[in-house]
Parts: structure tokens; C-alpha cells; sequence
């Protein structure tokens, strides 16, 4: 009898145990759900953003409001556009650009690039096609962009030429609202030092995303450039590295600018005479708009 008992009683908590086990497994297949790992789409959801900019280029005063959006295009491609109106020495400036591109924001980002933008200050205006790419790793991001440029200046100079240029940028986020960058720019068959800063503000304050930024340039032939301005960030409240490598790829339109200046100061420009100080005999004298001098002027 008392084996009996034991026999009943160790069967009865056995196979309570498995009952309670199935029981438990059970609600857990019901309730949860395997662990995946968590890949973000190329851009997060339409956003946007607007800056506005003053400073100097090649010691000529310069100012713009400059705009983008960004959109996905499906899990694992993005499209931005930009846009941008200005003055640079008190004359018209004016561009667009556009990204399409695949992202991984944990990873690193390729697509290709496209641009135009005219300068009237030197009557002239550039495109340009490459392929852009950025790499992620911890607080370090690496951005470049190559390709061809198509410049065309008519005045003060006559320039027509289609150039390699490449852009590059090293950035590292002191903190997740904070990039300090440096990098290279050659463009208009120049080389220069590029270097730049964006704090973005107390998003307590500034709900929309807002930031401060700083760049400059030191060139060839004692280029330079400086600007500053206000940017504000429309989308998502998230810290500006989720911002630029969630949202919205680099524009450079300031580069595009600076491949013009370059090249209405290269030395494959040629020198005319200024039509409006010609006079009218075939031996005429007239002034040299490049080396400010007075010239003979003998047309062919």
C-alpha cells in the first residue's frame, strides 16, 4: 500500500510539472516574440531642413537660404532634394541638388549625386555627377563624394572645361549634438582645407531641431571662406548624429561655389579687353579686365 501511495503521489507531481511546463510554454508562445535584430530604413519618414548662412568667399560677401527634403523610397533607398537662392557679391546665386541613394544607418550609405547651381557675379555656372558614400563606426563618420564637373564662365574670363573634382569630410561627434569635421575639397583644379562644427540646441527649448553651425575654407592661391548660420530640422525630435545618418545625406552647395571661384581665377583663363572701352579705328586700344592694364587690341 505504501508503495502504491508513493507511486500515485510521485506520478501525480510528475505530470503536474509537465502540465505546468506545457501551460508555461504555451502562454509564452502566445505572448511573445522571437528577438530579430532591428535594421532602420534608408530615411526614417519625410523631413526636411532649412538653413540660413552669411559669411565670405574669396573675400567677397555671401549669404543663402538653402533647403532640402528627404523621403524613402521603400525599406532600404532614399531620395533628398535641395535647393538653394542667394547673393554673392551683391549678384545672384541660385542651385539645386538631388541623392538618390541606399542606406543602412547602423552601416553606411551609397548613391549617387547630382547638382547645378550659377553664379552672376562671374557670369558663369557648373554641374556636376558622382557617386557620394558614408561610413558609420561608433561616433566617426566618413563622407566623400567624386565625379565630374562641367564649368562654364563667360566673363571676366573664358572658361569651358569638364574637371575631376572630390570632396571629403572626417566627422566625430563629441557628443550625439555636437560634429567637429575636417576635410579636403578639390574642385576648379584647386585644393582646400575644409573645417566645420554643428551644435544642435536643447530640443526642450527647440522642439523642431535647431542647430549652429560654422564652416571655413583655406585654399590654393589664398582662397578663403567663412560662413555661419541657424539650421532648423523638420521631422522627428532625435539627436543630431540620428539626424544625419537617419535623415538627411550632406548637400554642398558652398563647394559648388567655390569651384566656380576657383576657376574664374585659374590660370587657363584667358584675359579680354572690355568691349565697352574699344574704340572704333581696327587698331584700337582697350583695357585688359584680368591684369587691369592698358592693352593694343588687334582683332584676327
Amino acid at each position: 500500500m505504501l508503495r502504491r501511495n508513493f507511486f500515485l503521489t510521485t506520478t501525480a507531481l510528475f505530470g503536474s510539472c509537465i502540465l505546468s511546463s506545457a501551460a508555461f510554454s504555451a502562454d509564452l508562445y502566445v505572448t511573445g516574440e522571437p528577438v530579430l535584430p532591428t535594421v532602420l530604413p534608408a530615411v526614417s519618414g519625410l523631413n526636411g531642413k532649412i538653413s540660413l548662412k552669411g559669411g565670405a568667399l574669396d573675400e567677397e560677401g555671401f549669404g543663402a537660404l538653402q533647403g532640402s527634403v528627404s523621403l524613402p523610397l521603400g525599406q532600404r533607398f532614399g531620395l533628398q532634394l535641395d535647393g538653394s537662392v542667394g547673393i554673392l557679391d551683391e549678384e545672384f546665386t541660385g542651385g539645386v541638388g538631388g541623392h538618390l541613394f541606399w542606406r543602412d544607418p547602423s552601416y553606411a550609405l551609397l548613391g549617387i549625386y547630382g547638382s547645378y547651381t550659377t553664379v552672376e557675379a562671374v557670369d558663369g555656372d557648373i554641374a556636376r555627377l558622382g557617386v557620394e558614400g558614408e561610413y558609420y563606426w561608433n561616433q566617426f563618420t566618413v563622407k566623400s563624394v567624386i565625379g565630374a564637373e562641367f564649368i562654364d564662365i563667360d566673363a571676366p574670363v573664358n572658361y569651358n572645361e569638364t574637371n575631376l573634382f572630390a570632396f571629403s569630410d572626417l566627422s566625430y561627434y563629441a557628443t550625439d549634438n555636437l560634429e567637429l569635421s575636417v576635410g579636403h575639397r578639390y574642385t576648379g583644379e584647386k585644393h582646400a582645407l575644409a573645417l566645420g562644427v554643428e551644435y544642435q540646441l536643447n530640443q526642450q527649448v527647440f522642439a523642431s531641431g535647431v542647430s549652429l553651425f560654422a564652416e571655413g575654407r583655406i585654399g590654393e592661391d589664398d582662397y578663403q571662406g567663412a560662413w555661419a548660420g541657424v539650421r532648423m530640422y523638420l521631422g522627428d525630435d532625435k539627436s543630431l548624429i540620428r539626424r544625419h545618418r537617419e535623415d538627411d545625406p550632406t548637400e554642398w552647395e558652398e563647394d559648388n561655389l567655390f569651384g566656380v571661384i576657383n576657376a574664374a581665377g585659374s590660370g587657363k583663363s584667358v584675359c579680354v579687353p572690355d568691349p565697352d572701352l574699344l574704340g572704333p579705328d581696327e587698331d584700337r586700344e582697350g583695357y585688359n579686365t584680368c591684369t587691369m592694364e592698358d592693352i593694343d587690341y588687334n582683332p584676327i
